[in-house]
């Protein structure tokens, strides 16, 4: 592993130019938000922060290791970034990292391996690999966000899991369960809604978990959100169907700020499986909370992650994990395929599911998860709905952006509405998403409390 980068090693923008930096963010919503505060650290100390497909001085991988395909993706990307300039310090870090330290060190033109435990400090373990030279040109600076960019903010208020389902690696890389103090994420939707942030994202790793010291929990924290003036929406992440708190639906059902959406992980509709996957639910108890939860909420969106191919999942196993996908109607869903994480139980386990089935398997979920995502999305063909406006065009040079109950909607709008949200009548839907026409709020559409 390398040791000092010297500020002639670097890409060179000329005597006293700012250190150029570069990330690149694998996996869910609580890695985005600690690769965003990573970048604020950086930019604080005065590096100028480039994209990842440009030459820079530092590269920071924030890696995956869910599945192997994310393994892979952590170990070229970092490839990829001592490609583009052999000279740079290349960073590991994140939760592949932190589950194959050995591995990652391994891996050509990495200089600095830190796992999850790693990323509270890395600001000042990469200046330590920095020469003095090279720290000598950095300048103090301020984080800024651009109108583009203040649409929708992700705050972790949870971190860790301690459940082992038998396939997953995340309590290996992310063990320690902590929830943040309720001040602490009070003073931060202060500051983002400050900094014009319209919707806020609530994750933790197991987000239903969250309780602080003083008793606050998760409904709680909801409640907190919608009233912070400025925040026109909360959202949740992916919350476990046995982490629910109390109040938390009724929340949503009472009050117009908080989305509604719930991102519940299915992962098989097959009692049997789930079993052997360590899940603690049955497919009776997953399809009587939804049924209760859709009744509280008109419109509710409930999305899901499903697995095909784990370990001795039969034919039959699949077909009943199917027939009860197709009896919930997600209105979007994740499906991936099963592959072994080392130290799990699973891993342990024939895997005995053949490449080619798994992919037949992914390919029915897939297809049936398209046409629920279009049944969904057309319940809203007529109606005037309120649509956050996002910074990037579509391929058709449109704009989009999410309703509230995770719809992604087209239209033609003014760069000067993003970041606003405004209602859109939609008149038609394909491959699940709708396009419409800006309008003004003259009927009831569902945005303020």
């Amino acid at each position: 592993m390398k040791s000092r980068i010297s500020r002639s090693s670097g890409c060179g923008k000329g005597e006293g130019s700012l250190v150029r930096i570069a990330f690149h963010t694998l996996g869910c919503k609580v890695n985005q938000y600690e690769t965003q505060k990573m970048v604020e650290s950086f930019q604080a100390r005065g590096f100028d922060v480039v994209d990842f497909d440009e030459r820079a001085d530092v590269y920071i991988i924030n890696s995956c290791t869910v599945t192997h395909t994310a393994d892979s993706k952590s170990r070229q990307a970092a490839r990829n970034a001592w490609h583009r300039n052999p000279q740079a310090l290349v960073v590991l870090a994140g939760c592949y990292a932190e589950t194959s330290p050995d591995a990652s060190a391994g891996i050509e033109g990495v200089s600095l391996v830190l796992g999850n435990r790693g990323k509270d400090d890395i600001a000042d373990r990469v200046l330590d690999h920095l020469s003095p030279e090279f720290v000598a040109t950095l300048a103090p600076g301020k984080s800024e966000t651009t109108r583009s960019e203040r649409t929708r903010a992700t705050i972790k208020i949870q971190d860790g899991c301690d459940q082992y389902c038998s396939y997953c690696a995340v309590p290996f890389a992310r063990s320690t369960m902590y929830s943040r103090p309720r001040a602490e994420v009070q003073a931060e939707l202060a500051d983002l809604a400050g900094r014009g942030f319209r919707e806020i994202v609530l994750t933790g790793i197991r987000l239903g978990r969250y309780q602080d010291e003083d008793g606050a929990s998760l409904t709680d924290i909801v409640r907190i959100a919608a009233e912070t003036p400025g925040i026109e929406r909360v959202r949740l992440s992916s919350i476990e169907l046995t982490d629910v708190p109390e109040g938390l639906i009724d929340l949503m059902a009472r009050n117009r700020r908080v989305c509604r959406h719930l991102h519940i992980p299915l992962q098989s509709g097959d009692a049997g499986v789930l079993k052997r996957m360590n899940r603690p639910y049955t497919p009776e108890e997953f399809l009587s909370f939804v049924e209760q939860a859709r009744a509280l909420v008109p419109g509710l969106a409930v999305t899901t992650d499903i697995m095909v191919g784990f370990p001795g999942e039969t034919v039959e196993e699949f077909e009943s994990s199917r027939r009860f996908f197709e009896r919930v109607r997600f209105s979007r869903a994740h499906v991936f395929r099963y592959s072994p994480r080392p130290r799990t139980a699973a891993s342990r386990l024939p895997d005995d599911v053949p490449a080619a089935e798994k992919g037949r398997r992914s390919r029915a979920l897939i297809q049936l998860a398209e046409k629920h995502a279009d049944e969904f999305a057309r319940c809203i063909i007529g109606e005037a709905v309120p649509v956050l406006v996002e910074g990037k065009h579509t391929e058709d040079k449109l704009r989009s952006g999410f309703t509230d109950n995770y719809i992604r909607v087209e239209f033609e709008a003014d760069d000067h509405l993003v970041g606003d949200i405004v209602d859109v009548e939609v008149h038609s839907v394909s491959r699940g998403r709708a396009r419409g026409t800006i309008t003004p709020p003259d009927r009831a559409a569902r945005g303020g409390t």
